[in-house]
């Protein structure tokens, strides 16, 4: 079992199209990290020139400084994760299996004193060890960006909430990769699989979020709808209460997306989400562990769904890769 899981980790640094797709996430956080501050050096900017303004023309009662989050600078940095993150760790997952089928050595090794559960089971902890070795690249390289590029000053709370952050990165990541590892087992050709993981991709990741940010009414205006008209909390809280149906179907659609989840525990835990700066990054997790649940509950049941199907799978011999 233990080569197995070492093929598996020597088998994708080798891939070049893993090391690519690993290499453009890490170009891509670092640029995320530029420009998020450069961001930051432009609202210091153009306050300390309000300021100086005011200050010319005799006011004395000057606008609070902006609230200059460094964590915020990493907003793309989740959408990177949703998008390459979620493919490289599709790429991982039906090669796991498409390899073996194409070059027909799956019987073969299982006719070696490995059973099925020790076959899947090291594919799986192969390509997890690879997916959380690649956060935690991902991680280091966010932290000495934001402490060499940006200088930004990081707190005990804000590395905690990076950290939790990365966990949940990782468990984003690693719900797409026992997606694809299932479609591969219960699909006869890996080609399939792939495009049907894809489309599953497609779905939970781009189109039921957009469903639920255009149903959303208080998207229909740049700002807010109700922010635009005035309303205050209470008042927008009567006019959602009249749509309640209509509220709930558009977020039984949102809930439907671990995508969803993810960018909802993601930008609360990076303040990009106001309400969350008072804190902890433990309380945030707290409040958030439903969105955190739907990422990782359905990642059990799929695996253990594969788990089923290829250990009472007959027909070994006759999968095709298809690759």
């Amino acid at each position: 079992m233990s080569s197995i899981i070492r093929k598996e980790i020597k088998d994708a640094l080798n891939s070049k199209l893993y090391l690519l797709i690993a290499a453009m996430l890490m170009i891509l956080v670092i640029i995320s990290v530029i420009l998020g501050s450069l961001q930051v050096k432009a609202n210091i900017d153009a306050y300390n020139q309000s300021v100086d303004f005011l200050k010319s023309i005799g006011k004395t009662e000057l606008p609070e400084a902006p609230n200059l989050n460094p964590l915020s600078a990493l907003k793309s940095y989740v959408n990177y994760i949703g998008i390459l993150g979620a493919l490289i760790a599709i790429v991982q997952g039906n090669l796991a299996i498409a390899k073996d089928k194409r070059n027909g050595t799956m019987p073969l090794i299982l006719t070696r004193h490995i059973y099925r559960d020790q076959y899947l089971s090291a594919k799986l902890v192969g390509n997890m060890v690879l997916l959380l070795i690649l956060s935690v690249s991902i991680f280091l390289v966010t932290l000495l960006s934001m402490l060499l590029i940006s200088r930004a000053s990081i707190t005990g709370d804000d590395f905690a909430r990076m950290g939790i952050f990365c966990i949940i990165s990782f468990l984003y990541m690693a719900f797409f990769l026992i997606t694809s590892l299932f479609m591969a087992v219960i699909s006869r050709s890996t080609k399939r699989a792939l495009l049907i993981t894809m489309v599953i991709w497609l779905i939970i990741s781009f189109i039921l979020p957009q469903v639920g940010d255009t149903m959303d009414l208080d998207n229909q205006l740049p700002g807010g709808f109700f922010s635009s008209m005035g309303m205050s909390k209470e008042e927008t809280q009567k006019v959602l209460e009249k749509f309640s149906m209509y509220e709930t179907i558009r977020d039984g659609i949102e809930e439907l997306s671990p995508t969803k989840h993810y960018e909802r525990a993601s930008f609360a835990l990076l303040n990009v989400k106001p309400g969350f700066e008072s804190n902890t990054a433990l309380e945030v997790s707290a409040i958030k562990w439903f969105d955190i649940a739907a990422i990782f509950a359905p990642s059990i049941l799929l695996w253990l769904g594969a788990f089923m199907v290829f250990l009472k799978r007959e027909d070994i011999n006759e999968i095709q890769g298809g690759y």
